[in-house]
């Protein structure tokens, strides 16, 4: 018995070593990548991935596409990613799908996307699913199918996503590859309205008209299994029932005195990656703190929408937390730190699903911390590296919707004609759009990036986790132990073009507070 058990035993041992150096190999390569030895790291990767680990394969191919310590070389990145993708790597195979969909590196093969992003759907990827559906609909890469279409768009509007729930509705209301069913179509437009969605509010308001006593209320019962037990009150958010933020606070909006209720977070996936940070020196608005230099993250999950007003007041009742009386804020034509102020009044109308504003770095870690002793899951803020990796959701230009400002309204709150619409002493250099809000704005009442992220540019600004750095020598990395200065990103409602870009940086104390600076969560 012991004769035969034996070479079994070795050979598990052997194995288990392998693996073990294979690992500390790995992560010796992405050491070595943070601190800029790219030589070593490509050794060290280079070496795993031709004895098939994927995630070096992976890596390789990433560090061939941008030309990092090697010479660029599309098709080496293109074999190494396929390698890594072919194996199950879902990074690799998103990857891959963006390639062939934008023609990044190789030409455009639409057919070829579709193959990768089919996987990824079938896997439950709800990005890869709505592009899926979206290449149905479109008859691009795939025969026009608007049956399939329905099918992708519904399981991506099963997981909250909203531009896949206001699909459905309107092909619901059509008959449009599914049955014409105005009391679904009603369920879905309202399920996307929930969210924020101002044009499937109004859709909901007109079936509202059409609908039968009967099929309305069968339409209302079909909507509440499609929404998810709230955080939080629902607010009813007919088109008509979204009043112009004014300059006091909404009567009857203070938090819920009940304590109990613990914010359930939206988290989206964010796979490992390596890219650009920082903006190239032609990037117009771009300041000498934005140096470029590739970078690399790992997986991380980070909250699909930036932490409300409702969220917080929660906390705030939960833990009793002091509302320190002032807070930075735009008034009577100039900014200053205004007695009265604060979270639960910045100086503008919101509702509790805009997002909380008037927060220090210190409020959101203390809420972070509140959140994970509630829910047993360790929640923080994103590290700057992080932040910047997921707002780019792999576009390299200034801004993940493309490089030109007039495109912004579509996909942020920014500082635009609305703004000038009620500060007409504004000075500041805006957008040339509207996007219909002077101040926050509903958190996911914009267009999402590739990662499926809301409000990522505009809205308010967001903490991040790390300390300030003009020169990135390894603090975008980390989360910052001391009370010193941190680093926030994406800018808000109020800012000009130079600030809502993938690469902008602001420093600010841990300490303070704007009545344009909010934040969200991550967790690993």
């Amino acid at each position: 018995m012991r004769a035969t058990i034996g070479p079994w035993i070795a050979v598990s041992i052997t194995l288990a070593s392998l693996h073990f150096a294979h690992a500390q190999d790995f992560s010796a390569g992405v050491e070595a990548y943070d601190r800029g030895d790219y030589e070593a790291a490509f050794v060290l990767w280079r070496s795993l991935a031709i004895g098939g680990d994927p995630r070096a394969q992976h890596r390789l191919g990433q560090m061939y596409a941008a030309g990092i310590g090697v010479p660029r070389d599309g098709q080496a990145a293109l074999r190494w990613t396929r390698r890594a993708a072919e194996q199950g790597v879902v990074e690799a195979r998103y990857d891959l799908a963006l390639r062939y969909s934008l023609g990044r590196g190789v030409r455009p093969n639409h057919s070829r996307a579709a193959h990768w992003y089919g996987l990824l759907a079938e896997d439950g990827h709800a990005v890869a699913q709505e592009l899926l559906a979206e290449m149905y609909e479109e008859g691009q890469g795939v025969e026009k199918d608007a049956a399939r279409a329905a099918y992708w768009y519904r399981r991506a509007a099963e997981q909250g996503y909203v531009k896949s729930q206001a699909k459905l509705g309107a092909m619901y209301s059509e008959g449009r590859g599914v049955p014409r069913d105005l009391a679904q179509a009603w369920a879905w437009f309202d399920a996307a309205a929930s969210r924020g969605d101002d044009a499937a509010a109004q859709e909901r308001t007109s079936l509202r008209l059409r609908l039968g006593e009967e099929e309305l209320a069968r339409a209302v019962r079909l909507g509440r299994e499609l929404r998810p037990e709230p955080a939080e009150p629902p607010v009813e958010r007919e088109a008509e029932a979204a009043p112009e933020p004014g300059p006091g606070p909404v009567s009857g909006s203070g938090p819920d005195p009940d304590p109990d209720p613990v914010p359930r977070l939206e988290m989206i996936r964010i796979g490992s990656g390596c890219f650009e940070m920082g903006s190239e020196l032609a990037e117009a608005g771009r300041h000498e703190s934005e140096g470029r230099r590739p970078a690399c993250v790992e997986s991380f999950s980070l909250a699909r929408f930036e932490t409300t007003r409702g969220q917080y007041a929660a906390f705030a009742a939960s833990t009793g937390r002091e509302t320190p009386d002032g807070c930075q804020v735009y008034e009577d034509g100039a900014w200053g730190l205004r007695a009265g102020r604060s979270w639960r009044d910045p100086g503008y109308a919101q509702r509790d699903d805009h997002p909380v504003a008037c927060v220090s770095r210190d409020d959101a870690q203390a809420f972070a911390g509140w959140l994970s002793e509630r829910t047993g899951r360790s929640y923080r803020l994103p590290t700057e590296a992080e932040w910047e990796y997921a707002a780019r959701a792999g576009a390299g230009g200034a801004r993940f919707w493309g490089d030109d400002p007039g495109g912004a309204c579509a996909w942020a709150n920014v500082g635009d004609r609305a703004l000038r619409r009620r500060y007409r002493e504004w000075t500041w250099t805006t957008h040339p759009c509207d996007d219909e809000f002077t101040n926050t704005a509903p958190v996911g009442s914009f267009r999402a990036n590739r990662h499926g992220l809301h409000d990522m540019m505009g809205n308010v600004w967001e903490w991040t986790c790390s300390a300030y750095d003009s020169a990135y020598r390894g603090a975008e990395h980390r989360c910052a132990s001391s009370a010193g200065a941190g680093v926030v990103r994406g800018g808000s409602w109020s800012n000009s073009p130079r600030w809502v870009r993938s690469a902008a940086r602001f420093e600010n104390g841990a300490g303070t507070r704007l009545d344009l600076l909010g934040f969200r969560l991550a967790h690993d």
